[in-house]
């Protein structure tokens, strides 16, 4: 067996230049493009900044740089230093704006939320800038202390032929954001001190965050207890990680085209002769939908994905549950659909507010009357499931997790009123480049528009 990651560093031969990364960067984009460079005043972002700028200036490309600093208020000192990288930009004639988090009130998960903000508020700038996309400072480093994480969360050993879990593909190149930014990464293949040793050539300085060395986070744990870097023997594991997965998800694509159908977009129906529970690719097509069918933002976890795959296997009529989705097996075929506990109560939608129930359907009032939305209320919809082939009973257990209007006895909705459109947990929010193949099959069943595609060329697949 071979352990994931080398104990100690060893030698970096696959590592990048900075000014390399940059030029390569652009020479992806597929079309002339306003780049936001998200630029935080450290190494990596500064970095990046002057490598876009150089590569731009030098190779005469059609492309626009802007830049966003994102201040997250959490600590003293912080305006300030957005402030110097105004400057830093004004200097190099590159239009800047600085976002300032607001975040009191927020008790607990403040680095989750940090990080959800961070991107709404560079989504916002990008929007005012009528940037085509984002790019962060990732760097090789960041991308081999990911991986560790990964690693060290999984029991898995590499055998001889053993895939890699795809967890060890490390952070994606891009990843769509929000659905409509994608957030690039130029220098996920460039070494910090690479960056740091160009900037040093040139004169120029950055701010070392305090937070970066502080020992509550996992990532600075594992930067503590020595450098990581991603050598020649994990070079190789994440590039068979990456094909792997990729070659996974066309095949999990395939699997939902082929094998599932998706009803109103509450319910999923596999039959059972076409599922092989055993195999890990419908292992993943079935948590990435129970997830989708849940309102959930991540698959079900091991643990419990375990538990339900050999309950699966036993081929038994019945329901069993896992991760807030009831898996049914009915007439030689398996239903997937939200579970009746921990509902969200009747919610009221007032003219003009958009809200999300239960994290699965997005609810639009532009009617000039208040709606109230609650679970149970759709009386025609059993007959309508019905209508679609699936059995009375399944049907009814559907309908009462599902959503509807709350009226009074003899009312009807008004259908323009009113949208309601489906959510798709998992990607809606966070979309890897590795798993569009699977968000657009699964954008295709739930009879949602495609994800955007991103503006810069895919590296991986060449």
């Amino acid at each position: 067996m071979q352990p994931l990651l080398p104990a100690r560093p060893s030698p970096d031969r696959a590592a990048t230049a900075p000014r390399a990364a940059a030029h390569a960067f652009l020479s992806r984009l597929r079309h002339p493009s306003t780049v936001l460079v998200a630029i935080s005043g450290g190494s990596d972002s500064v970095g990046l900044l002057l490598a876009l700028h150089h590569a731009v200036k030098t190779s005469g490309a059609p492309h626009r740089l802007v830049a966003c600093t994102v201040d997250h208020a959490l600590r003293s000192g912080s305006a300030a230093e957005a402030e110097a990288v105004s400057r830093r930009c004004a200097a190099l004639g590159i239009p800047h704006t600085v976002a300032r988090w607001s975040h009191s009130g927020i008790a607990s998960g403040l680095q989750a939320e940090a990080r959800l903000a961070r991107y709404r508020l560079l989504s916002a700038a990008a929007r005012d800038f009528q940037a085509d996309l984002v790019v962060t400072g990732h760097s090789r480093d960041d991308q081999a202390e990911t991986i560790a994480m990964r690693a060290a969360r999984s029991p898995q050993t590499l055998d001889a032929g053993e895939p890699p879990a795809i967890g060890l593909a490390g952070m994606a190149d891009a990843v769509l954001f929000d659905r409509t930014l994608w957030i690039c990464r130029p220098f996920l293949n460039v070494r910090r001190q690479a960056i740091r040793d160009d900037l040093t050539s040139l004169g120029e300085r950055w701010i070392d965050d305090p937070s970066n060395d502080d020992p509550r986070f996992e990532r600075v744990r594992f930067r503590q207890a020595g450098p990581v870097v991603v050598g020649q023997g994990t070079e190789n594991i994440l590039q068979d990680a990456i094909s792997h997965r990729l070659k996974a998800d066309t095949a999990i694509s395939k699997l939902l085209a082929d094998h599932v159908r998706v009803h109103a977009a509450i319910a999923a129906e596999i039959a059972l002769a076409d599922l092989d529970v055993t195999d890990t690719h419908w292992q993943r097509l079935l948590a990435v939908l129970a997830a989708t069918l849940a309102g959930k933002p991540h698959p079900i976890g091991q643990d419990t994905a375990a538990r339900l795959f050999a309950t699966l296997q036993t081929n038994m009529a019945g329901a069993t549950t896992a991760g807030g989705c009831v898996f049914e097996r009915r007439g030689g075929r398996l239903f997937v659909y939200r579970e009746r506990r921990n509902l969200p109560p009747p919610v009221t939608v007032e003219p003009g507010q958009t809200l999300i129930w239960d994290g699965r359907f997005a609810i639009d009032n532009h009617g000039a009357a208040a709606i109230t939305l609650m679970a149970g209320a759709d009386r025609a919809l059993v007959h309508r499931l019905t209508e679609g082939g699936l059995p009375t009973g399944v049907a009814g257990r559907i309908a009462q997790a599902s959503p509807g209007m709350l009226l009074p006895d003899g009312a009807t909705a008004d259908p323009t009123a009113f949208s309601l459109a489906p959510v798709i947990a998992p990607y809606d929010t966070f979309l890897p480049r590795f798993d569009l193949m699977i968000a657009q099959s699964i954008a295709a069943l739930f009879n949602r528009a495609p994800f955007p595609t991103c503006p810069v060329d895919d590296i991986s697949t060449k």
